[in-house]
């Protein structure tokens, strides 16, 4: 199975085949998993909720998901550790904590609610592989070769929610919330380069298709989508799934 980047302005019907649905062990008539991608800041949520009335316009219910399940009290330990930096793990450890969070989602949810609606992941396994290589120097190509081998479910679809790393900032001084310890403008650029690599320089064959949405940037350096480009019909069209 082999990684099909979609271009910007191009709306291209990508279908999965039967090989691709046995190949995850899942029917290749469930409905799709649809995965956002990208920065902190970057507009994933404001994706999200025109998606899920795009779907709804359809006469379709859709099901949100985040990027960890939280299934595993031990894997989740550890995850934490990692994102709040309390505590150092070895790699393999940190891993295979993943790995446990990321089989609990598919196995628990994943497989039992695309039986019935939609899904779209604000995040998935690939902010599992970017984050690890950029903030914790874990190659991605490691990370998703263990998830390969694991049998980890992938999204249909990954659409990348592209904004500079400057521009994710400014979004997120407008929120009224505590920083996170990495973004910071040295790590969200490191993260921003690492998305970039991974998704777009064919680093990792067997990644699904990947669809580029890179919303327009203010005067004051925040990000908006352009009505102009309608996203969320770009992301239905890729999936066939437009009237």
């Amino acid at each position: 199975m082999s990684h099909t980047a979609i271009p910007e302005a191009e709306h291209t019907e990508q279908g999965r085949t039967d090989e691709q649905g046995a190949d995850q062990g899942k029917p290749p008539s469930r409905f799709p998993f649809i995965a956002l991608e990208g920065l902190n800041g970057a507009g994933k949520s404001t994706l999200r909720n025109g998606l899920e009335e795009s779907f709804w316009a359809l006469g379709m219910n859709v099901y949100t998901i985040g990027q960890h399940s939280w299934q595993s009290p031990g894997a989740a330990r550890v995850i934490l550790d990692i994102k709040e930096r309390r505590r150092a793990h070895p790699p393999e450890r940190i891993q295979l904590a993943y790995l446990d969070d990321r089989r609990a989602q598919g196995d628990n949810i994943l497989s039992r609610v695309l039986r019935e609606v939609p899904v779209i992941g604000d995040r998935s396994l690939l902010s599992d592989i970017v984050y690890l290589e950029a903030l914790d120097g874990i190659p991605a190509e490691d990370t998703f070769a263990l998830y390969r081998r694991h049998a980890v479910f992938l999204p249909d679809l990954i659409v990348h929610v592209d904004v500079p790393s400057a521009t994710a900032l400014a979004n997120l001084q407008k929120r009224e919330r505590q920083r996170k310890p990495h973004e910071n403008p040295q790590q969200m650029r490191a993260l921003a380069d690492t998305y970039e690599s991974v998704l777009w320089a064919q680093r990792l064959p067997g990644l699904p298709p990947v669809l580029r949405h890179r919303p327009e940037v203010a005067a004051d350096g925040t990000s908006y989508t352009n009505p102009g480009d309608n996203i969320s019909h770009r992301i239905l069209a890729s999936l066939g799934l437009t009237p």
